[in-house]
């Protein structure tokens, strides 16, 4: 859901696996996340200052994009 999401507000996203890549794993361990899908949004991919959002939550997606200034498609 949040794939689509994305996809349909018109934002570019990068999906990683956790069972396949240790790495994505690691990190998520690192933001405290316990659960998936977890979205980390970020106005500069090299920023350490990101928005995490857990679960498909579309309001708080809607909000840290914003906060990253991607904003959200008009009338949504």
């Amino acid at each position: 859901m949040v794939k689509e999401f994305l996809s349909r507000e018109g934002h570019p996203f990068e999906t990683r696996n956790i069972e396949e890549d240790d790495e994505a794993y690691d990190e998520l361990m690192a933001l405290g996340a316990r659960s998936v899908p977890v979205t980390v949004i970020a106005a500069d991919p090299a920023a350490k200052d990101v928005q995490v959002v857990t679960g498909f939550d579309q309001a708080r997606l809607r909000e840290a994009l914003a906060a990253a200034g991607g904003g959200s498609s008009p009338g949504r």
